[in-house]
C-alpha cells in the first residue's frame, strides 16, 4: 500500500483517491482538508448512503414476496456487504487518523495506545466517559494546521507525545505573499475563504460551497447569513415535508405488512437523504466557524465556549428533571437549552468584525486587533 505524504491544497479528488490508496498507510501525513474530507465522504455520505440504499432493496423485496420468498437470503447478503463495507471505511479511517495526527506533531506510539484503549474502553468502568470527553478534544486537535504540536523544548511526556523540529518537515506551500497596488506585501493563504467588506448573494453562496471544509478564513456578517439563514429554512422545510409524508403515509395503510414497507422505504430514503445533506452540515460549521474567527474569537476559545454551553445545557436538564420529573423535565428542559443556544450564537454571530478582537499580541484566545 502507497504511503500518503499530502502538503499543501488538498482538492476533493486527492483527498478521495488518497483514501483508498492509503488504505493501510498509518505512516504517512494527511492535511486538515484531505482529512477532513475523507471523514466527510467515507465515515458519513457513503455508509448512510449505502444503509439506505440497502434498506430500500429490503423494503421493495418485502413488498414483492412478503416475509417468504427471497426476502431473507436478500437481507443477509445486504447485511454482510454493509459489514464488509464498514471494516474496510473503519479502518482507511484510522489510517487517516493516524496521518492528521503525525501532521500536527503527535509520534506514532501514542497513538497506538490511545486505539488500544479506545478499544477497551467498555472493560474498565467510567473509562468510557473519559475516551467521549478525549474524543471531544481529538476534535480540535485535528482541526489545527500541520506541524502545531511540534515542540522545541522536549523533557518526559511531551517528549514521548510530540516531534521535534529537528525530525519534522515543516510545508509552507499555503503561504504565500501577494503585492498590493501600493507595493505593500501581504501574506495569503490559499485555500481558504477570507470575506471582506461588502458581500454579494453570488460571492457568498460561493463561498459557502466553496469553503466547505474551509474551517481556518473568515467570513463576515453579511457572507455567513446571506446564505445561512436561506440554507436552514429550505433544509428545515425540507425535513418537516419529508416527515410529513411518512406519517401520512403510515397512517393510510392500516395493514401491518403495507405500513411496515411503507416505513422501511421512507427510512431507507430518509437515510439517503441525510448522507447528501452530510456535507452542508460540514459547510455550516466551517462558515460558523470563520464567522466566530472574524469576531475575533480563536479555536480554541470556540471549543471552551461550546463545551461550557454543554455544561450549561445539563444543568438545566438536572434542575428541570428534579423539578417537574423526568418525561416533562427533559422536555422542558431541552427547550429552555434550544432556546439559550440560539440566542447565544446569534448574538455572537451578529457581532462586527473583529468585535472580540485584542490588542494584546500574545493572546492565547482572541485574535489580535492588527489582523483586522
Amino acid at each position: 500500500m502507497k504511503r500518503i505524504e499530502e502538503s499543501g491544497e488538498i482538492s476533493f479528488k486527492q483527498a478521495f483517491v488518497d483514501f483508498w490508496r492509503g488504505l493501510f498507510s498509518f505512516g504517512g501525513r494527511s492535511t486538515r482538508t484531505g482529512f477532513w474530507y475523507g471523514v466527510l465522504m467515507m465515515s458519513l455520505v457513503i455508509p448512510w448512503g449505502l444503509l439506505g440504499l440497502l434498506v430500500v432493496l429490503n423494503g421493495i423485496v418485502y413488498g414483492m414476496t412478503g416475509p417468504a420468498g427471497i426476502f431473507w437470503p436478500v437481507l443477509i447478503i445486504s447485511f454482510l456487504v454493509y459489514l464488509v463495507v464498514s471494516i474496510i471505511i473503519q479502518i482507511g479511517t484510522w489510517a487517516l487518523f493516524f496521518r492528521r495526527m503525525r501532521d500536527v506533531g503527535f509520534k506514532t506510539t501514542p497513538l497506538v495506545i490511545w486505539v488500544v484503549i479506545s478499544l477497551a474502553k467498555e472493560a474498565i468502568p467510567f473509562l468510557p466517559v473519559l475516551v467521549g470527553i478525549i474524543n471531544l478534544w481529538l476534535i480540535y486537535i485535528v482541526s489545527v494546521p500541520a506541524g502545531h504540536f511540534v515542540k522545541q523544548y522536549q523533557n518526559g511526556f511531551m517528549k514521548f507525545l510530540f516531534e521535534s523540529p529537528e525530525t519534522f518537515e515543516f510545508h509552507d506551500d499555503l503561504q504565500v505573499i501577494e503585492f498590493e497596488p501600493d507595493g505593500t506585501e501581504e501574506a495569503v493563504v490559499k485555500g481558504r475563504i477570507m470575506e471582506r467588506g461588502k458581500v454579494s448573494f453570488k460571492q457568498a453562496f460561493h463561498d459557502y460551497f466553496h469553503g466547505m471544509l474551509s474551517f481556518g478564513g473568515r467570513s463576515t456578517r453579511a457572507g455567513f447569513w446571506k446564505v445561512a439563514l436561506i440554507i436552514q429554512v429550505l433544509m428545515m422545510i425540507f425535513w418537516t415535508g419529508f416527515l410529513g409524508y411518512v406519517i401520512i403515509r403510515l397512517y393510510s395503510y392500516p395493514a401491518e405488512e403495507a405500513a411496515l414497507l411503507t416505513f422501511m422505504t421512507a427510512l431507507g430514503v430518509g437515510m439517503i437523504i441525510f448522507s447528501a445533506f452530510v456535507p452542508f452540515g460540514f459547510a455550516n460549521w466551517a462558515v460558523m466557524i470563520r464567522r466566530l474567527r472574524d469576531v475575533g474569537l480563536k479555536l480554541k476559545t470556540m471549543f471552551i465556549g461550546w463545551g461550557l454551553m454543554a455544561v450549561l445545557n445539563i444543568i438545566i436538564l438536572i434542575v428541570f428533571a428534579a423539578g417537574y420529573g423526568f418525561t416533562l423535565g427533559m422536555i422542558w428542559g431541552t427547550i429552555w437549552n434550544v432556546g439559550i443556544d440560539l440566542i447565544i450564537q446569534i448574538v455572537f454571530l451578529c457581532l462586527p468584525t473583529g468585535a472580540m478582537a485584542t490588542q494584546k499580541e500574545d493572546s492565547k484566545f482572541f485574535e489580535n486587533k492588527a489582523l483586522f
